[in-house]
Order: C-alpha cells, then structure tokens, then sequence
C-alpha cells in the first residue's frame, strides 16, 4: 500500500467513524461515553484495520487515529519528535535463516546439528584467524588484539538464578565488547550445563549486530577448543524482517515531579488461515475485547482526566503495540532512563474490559499485591452495580509486567478472558458497553482515591502469585 492509498483509507475510516459519531449523538447534541466507547471500539476492530498485527500498515492506521483523537482530547504529545505522539521501537521478528557454514581449519561443522547462527546475528562470509577470550567481558580488558580476527567466547557466566532478559544483556555486552574492537565475528558456546538456547534463538530481539554471530554446541565445540592456533570460515545468510511499531504516548503536565502511567494495548494478532476442509481461509481477528475495549477505555479516561483540575500528579497515557508480539512497546517504554520507581508512582493497565455482564458481573483487579495500599483503597470505593475480584498476583503476559520488573506497583483492570479469547469471532457486537462505561466510572474514583495516599510503596510480587483463582473462572 502507498502513502497515498494508506492516507486516503486512514481518513475513509475517520470520515466513517465521525458520521456514526454524529448520528450518535443525543437530540441535544451531547454525546456519552458509553457511545464515544462505542465509536472508538467499531473503528479499531473494524475489518477495515485487518486485526491491527505490530508492524503493518494496519497497525499504522490505527496509531494514526489513536494520535488524532489524543491531539484532540488535548493531551500533549510525547513521541519521539516535537509535536508527536508516535514513540517508534525496532522489532526484529521473525529471523529466517537460510544457510550457515562454520569451519575451523579443516573441521566443518554441520549447520543445525552441532551450530546456529544466533537472532544477534547479520548476513557476512568472513575468514580470519580464531581468537579465544574465554568469559572475559571487555576481550581481555584488550590485552588480546582483536581486529578482524574471529573471536571466541564462552558465555557460561551469568546463567544462574538471572531472567532472561538479563542472560540476553550481558550476553550481547560481552558480544558488543569484542565488536566494537574490531572482531569480524563471534562464535559463542557454553561450557556449563545450564541450557541457554531459549535466549539466542526463535526470540525476536530488539538488536541485530554487524557481524556474524553463531553458537556452537557444547559437545561440537570440543573439535575446536584444543586447538592452538587455527583459520576460520564462518558465513551466514538471514532474512531478517525489521520493523518500527510505534507507542502511541499523550501526557497531562501537572508540574507534579511525579507521574502516573495509564496504559492498554491497541494492536492484535491480525489476520491468521485456518484450515476449512482443504482450504486455508484468511480470517481477521478484529480483536474487540482484546484490546480495542481496553484502548476505547483509555481514551475516555484520557478527556476525563484533561478537564479534571484536581488531579495533582502527571499522567502519562500509553497505547502501546506489540503487546501480542512479547510486550515488545511496554519494554521499549520502560527501557528510558527516567521510567523508574523514584519518577512513576504506579502503573494502570487496562486489557479486555468489554465483557463485563457478558458472563458474570465482575471485574478482576490484579496485581493487588503490588501495593500493600491497594486493598484500602478498593475497600473505600463504591461498586454498586458488580462485584470485585482482588488477585493479588498479576500474570506476565500483559504490559504491566516490565513495570514490576522495574520495581514500580502495579494494578490491572479486566472483565476477563472468555470463549472469543484470539479467535476471528471476538467482534464489537459482543460488546458490553454499558458495562465499559462503568468500569471507566469505576477506574475514574480509583484513581482519586489513590491521588489522596501518602505515597505507593512498591511490594514485589511473583508474575504468577496467587492467579489461579482467576484462571479457574473461565
């Protein structure tokens, strides 16, 4: 699709979107955030938006109108240029390899079964002289020259008790050491028995190095790790899509030094084929629930917020994409330095709150645990009209999670999964929008009531603490 074409069908659908806006409207001209919900959930989970997938045109049309409707809320824009809402990240996903060849001296080895070319990996034919720098972090702190040659190391340190987030950190600094002082390619193994090949392949990282970057087995490394001295060849071709989703980010400047994350995920899985008798069928998964309820639901909060003169803190409102991928735009957000405990007071996630009354009058909140406040301050708030369901733990699965890892409290709002749950038949007429608009209403005085604590200390909690209660319900 071409500029022009992507233009001309974003504002097709805004057009749309504005007439139904209109007829909508009240015979006085007001229009209630049950049908502001209503607009907004028909748009992004339209067929028009192909199922909103991280990374394509569909998704852009999306941010698009997301960063028109925040534009006209009136919140500020905090993207990465001036005057914009869009927050772009690289997604490396997926990385096709097509061919690899690894030999040392006259030893080849077999692509696949004893080596693999690593997702840090980009497409090179080097030969050079092997260079072994064991665990060392910085090549030898240099003692060891390193330009052009192919260097080894082993990456068994710092595979303990750590996430996989921090083996993949200190992995590609000990890689990017050894690049930056001239190595041609790294050939990486594990001398300990810790498994680390969840880490280096079929994850979509978010660097790609300059250089070839492969793993060598733990038992196949030991043709080459008695060898004193020895030439390597070490080539690899890839096909690496990259891609730049984007975080849509709007802000309410209190002059508060401390601010509050509102968040919900505006992408979805796209369009999948399933298999009808012989037949591949293309089916879109529009994703009303999930999350376009959870998206609509931040926006209303957003021109709620905008008018409210009492709030003292400053909100940050986030619609972040490729939750769907591994959370890829919430770890973007909380990888910038000014994203920690001492500047964020608490996290607000919504993610499928549209099915409230749909099977059963309750709203689940997780991550209760996060804050030995939040008890008391859902205990203080009135819910005349459904029930509540404290979860004290809060799964990893939604864009909470990088918040808690960074130790800032947490609380999420969710109606629940149902039977629609990433299916094509998760659609806006299964929509509870009245039971939206109270969980809004609901979110608004929970909000209040925190802006009144002292302050939220944080509790650490495991992701998966204590939710089997949830899980049991569906």
């Amino acid at each position: 699709m071409n500029k022009i074409n992507f233009t001309i069908l974003l504002f097709s659908l805004i057009f749309v979107c504005r007439a139904n806006y209109t007829a909508a409207q009240q015979p006085g001209g007001a229009i209630t955030p049950e049908q502001r919900m209503r607009r907004d959930v028909t748009l992004l989970a339209s067929d028009s938006l192909k199922g909103r997938e991280a990374g394509t045109y569909s998704e852009k049309m999306a941010s698009a109108y997301l960063s028109a409707q925040m534009g006209e809320i009136g919140l500020l824009p905090k993207g990465d240029h001036e005057g914009s809402y869009l927050s772009e990240f690289r997604m490396n996903f997926p990385v096709l390899y097509k061919k690899a060849k690894l030999k040392v001296n006259n030893i080849e080895f077999k692509h696949k079964e004893e080596f693999g070319a690593t997702d840090l990996s980009s497409a090179a034919d080097v030969s050079a002289p092997l260079v072994n720098v064991g665990k060392g972090q910085n090549g030898n702190n240099g003692k060891t020259d390193l330009n052009g040659k192919i260097v080894v190391i082993d990456i068994a340190s710092g595979l303990g008790h750590e996430s996989k987030e921090e083996v993949l950190a200190s992995i590609i600094s000990r890689v990017s050491s050894v690049v930056k002082q001239g190595a041609a390619g790294v050939i990486l193994h594990n001398s300990s028995r810790k498994p680390v090949e969840d880490v280096l392949f079929g994850s979509p990282f978010t660097v790609s190095l300059d250089v070839p970057v492969v793993y060598v087995a733990r038992l196949p490394y030991n043709k080459m790790r008695r060898l004193r001295t020895a030439n390597c060849s070490l080539s690899v071709e890839i096909d690496r899509t990259v891609s730049k989703p984007a975080n849509v980010i709007g802000w309410i400047d209190n002059k508060s030094a401390l601010t509050v994350v509102i968040g919900a995920h505006y992408d979805h899985v796209g369009i999948t084929k399933s298999r009808k008798g012989d037949d591949k069928t293309p089916q879109i998964h529009n994703g009303a629930d999930d999350n376009a309820s959870g998206t609509a639901a931040l926006l209303e909060l957003a021109r709620w917020a905008v008018n409210n003169k009492v709030l003292k803190y400053n909100y940050i409102f986030i619609a972040f994409s490729a939750e769907e991928k591994g959370l890829f735009g919430s770890k973007a957000f909380c990888s910038l330095p000014w994203v920690n405990k001492d500047n964020i007071v608490y996290m607000l996630n919504m993610d499928m709150v549209g099915r409230l009354g749909c099977q059963g009058d309750t709203i689940n909140i997780l991550g209760m645990a996060s804050s030995p406040y939040w008890d008391q301050v859902i205990a203080e708030l009135a819910h005349p009209d459904f029930s509540i369901r404290k979860i004290k733990g809060a799964p990893a699965f939604s864009d909470h999670a990088p918040f808690l890892k960074k130790g800032i409290p947490v609380i999420y709002f969710t109606s629940g999964l149902d039977a629609e749950y990433h299916t094509p038949q998760d659609d806006t007429e299964l929509i509870n929008f009245k039971g939206m608009t109270e969980i809004v209403s609901y979110i608004r005085q929970f909000i209040l009531s925190a802006e009144t604590l002292p302050g939220v200390p944080f509790h650490k909690i495991s992701p998966f603490q204590h939710i089997r209660a949830y899980f049991q319900t569906f």
